[in-house]
């Protein structure tokens, strides 16, 4: 079987670690090809630090200035473009670390998904383990033991843009668990999803998860969450150099431009949405866009927390 892996890297340092990782971590089963699309200045590009990645025959590279980039969505669209005859579809950040034969337990998931709901319009998703890196260069992972994550919100934000968290909940061995939200770091379908779906390279972030959620149980797509967690974000990235607005090579004027561009696709996208969609959506996730509510199934609290905090915790039935 074959996947194409979609990573997007915008000026990020850990790029190669994340490239290397996946590629001495992958099985011997599975034909990966990675797609990447870098978005930096070429002194600081894999192309010229490491060019054994850039150049390995299993690489399709591509690479922009920094100064160049709409963001993460038009991103992630134009390199799903690379795509050709994989059947399989993966979508990870670039600042990851991942568990031996990562490949093959995806495909695993998606099969039991198949199985599950009597589809092949499956999606496996959910956030991540987390890493650090120490002092001397190298990373630590903060494992868990076996576990995987329930997606949650905690609020409406401003042109309804919901913050996502997601906890700790026990590994499955035979089931998966449904999923309300999609993180787009850590996203795995069929190719088939780019045609069906695909990501929409007129949202620059604000709404990106949300359109992907919802354009794609719109489509008819199942969200499941793995079995178990078996990759590794880097912590603390919400200031990291990877967001254009830090150490920006961007104006404020561009950046402005885009978020506004961003907030009204995604509001157009919501508009074409029928309110019997919203209700069924209402009836599976507990969200509740007409009335900008959040029933109590829906809400999550903690990032990350092991399942006897978040359960002892008391969440009230709304949140604004």
């Amino acid at each position: 079987m074959k996947i194409f892996v979609s990573i997007v890297s915008y000026r990020d340092p850990l790029l190669h670690q994340t490239l290397r990782n996946m590629m001495e971590m992958q099985s011997q089963l599975t034909k990966i090809t990675y797609g990447i699309f870098e978005q930096t200045d070429y002194a600081d590009s894999l192309e010229a630090k490491y060019p054994d990645l850039a150049q390995n025959k299993n690489v399709r590279y591509k690479r922009i200035d920094a100064k160049f980039s709409d963001g993460v969505g038009w991103a992630r669209h134009l390199n799903s473009i690379q795509v050709t005859d994989e059947e399989f579809y993966y979508q990870v950040d670039s600042h990851m670390l991942f568990d031996k034969n990562w490949d093959r337990y995806l495909i695993s998931d998606f099969k039991l998904g198949m199985e599950q709901h009597q589809t092949d319009r499956i999606i496996i998703d959910a956030n991540c383990g987390s890493f650090r890196m120490q002092e001397d260069g190298t990373p630590w992972i903060d494992r868990h033991g076996d576990i995987t994550v329930k997606a949650g919100y905690w609020s409406f934000h401003e042109n309804y843009i919901l913050g996502a968290h997601g906890e700790f909940r026990e590994a499955t061995t035979d089931f998966l668990h449904p999923t309300i939200h999609l993180f787009a770091g850590n996203f795995f379908t069929h190719t088939d999803w780019i045609r069906n779906v695909g990501m929409n390279p007129r949202i620059f972030f604000e709404g990106e998860e949300q359109y992907m959620t919802l354009a794609s149980i719109a489509a008819g797509y199942k969200l499941c969450a793995p079995r178990k967690i078996h990759c590794y974000h880097l912590t603390d990235t919400h200031r990291y150099i990877t967001k254009q607005d830090v150490n920006q090579v961007v104006s404020h004027e561009q950046l402005s431009r885009n978020r506004d561009k961003s907030k009204k696709e995604f509001q157009n996208f919501l508009d074409s949405l029928s309110d019997e969609f919203f209700e069924e959506y209402r009836k599976y996730s507990g969200v509740d866009y007409v009335n900008r509510k959040l029933e109590n199934r829906a809400i999550s609290r903690s990032i990350l927390l092991p399942p006897d905090v978040v359960n002892d915790w008391e969440i009230p039935d709304r949140y604004d």
